[in-house]
């Protein structure tokens, strides 16, 4: 398992005539604080007398993350897996939906920065939302389901698949309307001699595709919410870099009705569009002592198909890290953040130009 704490706050934000936006605090009033903000244990293994053909994996997630909004504790995986055919691995259970690679490449301890990208968010941290109001956690890119996956390597070349049927009603969630979402994910890439196929952080260079589909109930009516991307990810020992470009119809998390909080706005139709490109360098101090620095720029448009309401989020983070030995990660990020609503009302471009910075520290100290 392991525990993250934080110190997160935001900078060189205004006020609205007196007023904090909400999108200038950090958790929903104060523009500081300081959090324990995720604490993850967990089980994995082997089912006895099954020769490793059977693996479970548990996991248990607390902390101040959307995950936990009305649950102090949840359960973020619950997953049995089933090896016996080859080239076809069967997953049963709770887990994560195979979609960009920002979210699937790595578990949380291990992600390049603090926080994820506007993208990743604005696209697939879908909540429980009724009349306005969250009803309960995030889905954290997660759903019950079954996964058939596996991955291959001929020579240099490797790559692997991914299709999922779940049930698009979150964690811990049965089908309550008959209809599925199905979601896929598919790469391809080229290793060096030498770098095998089960090795963690190997050198390679690889592309891929993914995509999810399925629906919504809005008063009553089926409501279209799609969701696709494609990427490139390159790991060459100390440099590495990352580009992914995605989208989405229909159910489309919106903001909040006023800038200062009120009412969560879904838009059924909405549609959206970003990119995230990261880059970084990892240097060897000396044994056990490893320094970072990342790059990341993350343009996300919401609300395309209505100019007046369209956002454009553009953020620029800077990020830097120490890791004095295996089990301790130190990261620091600043994050210069703009918003600008380029169609909309005067009142409107005035409160989107008030985002201000952010800037975090976290520990992550693995066990």
């Amino acid at each position: 398992g392991f525990v993250q704490v934080q110190a997160q706050g935001v900078v060189d934000g205004d006020l609205i005539e007196g007023e904090r936006p909400i999108f200038n605090t950090v958790n929903g009033s104060s523009p500081w604080t300081f959090r324990v903000w995720r604490a993850r244990v967990g089980a994995r293994g082997s089912i006895p007398k099954t020769d490793q053909h059977i693996t479970y994996n548990l996991l248990f997630e607390a902390g101040e993350v959307s995950l936990t909004r009305t649950s102090p504790i949840v359960a973020t995986e619950l997953q049995a897996t089933l090896s016996y055919i080859p080239g076809a691995r069967i997953r049963v259970g709770q887990g994560k939906l195979p979609v960009m690679e920002e979210i699937v490449q790595a578990v949380a301890p291990a992600l390049e920065t603090i926080n994820f990208s506007n993208t990743l968010t604005g696209l697939l941290l879908e909540n429980p939302v009724k009349e306005g109001v969250y009803t309960g956690g995030s889905y954290g890119f997660r759903d019950v389901g079954l996964q058939v996956f596996d991955g291959f390597q001929s020579g240099h070349v490797v790559g692997s698949y991914a299709l999922m049927v779940s049930n698009g009603a979150g964690l811990h969630a049965s089908d309550d309307d008959g209809r599925f979402d199905v979601s896929g994910r598919a790469e391809i890439g080229w290793i060096p001699e030498g770098e095998k196929q089960t090795s963690g952080r190997r050198r390679e260079i690889k592309g891929g595709v993914w995509w999810l589909e399925g629906t919504r109930d809005v008063d009553g009516d089926p409501t279209r919410r799609m969701r696709r991307g494609a990427f490139v990810h390159a790991e060459q020992g100390k440099l590495w870099a990352l580009v992914e470009a995605a989208e989405g119809v229909g159910m489309l998390e919106a903001g909040r009705a006023t800038p200062f909080g009120g009412q969560v706005v879904v838009a059924p139709d909405g549609k959206a569009w970003g990119v995230v490109g990261t880059t970084g360098l990892r240097m060897p101090v000396k044994e056990d002592l490893t320094f970072g620095v990342k790059l990341r720029f993350d343009e996300f448009h919401r609300r395309t198909e209505d100019p007046a309401a369209l956002r454009v989020l553009r953020t620029s983070t800077l990020g830097l890290e120490l890791n004095p030995g295996p089990n301790v990660r130190l990261q620091v990020d600043y994050e210069a953040r703009t918003m600008l609503a380029p169609e909309a009302p005067e009142a409107a471009r005035a409160v989107a130009a008030t985002l201000g910075d952010r800037v975090s520290a976290q520990v992550t100290a693995r066990f």
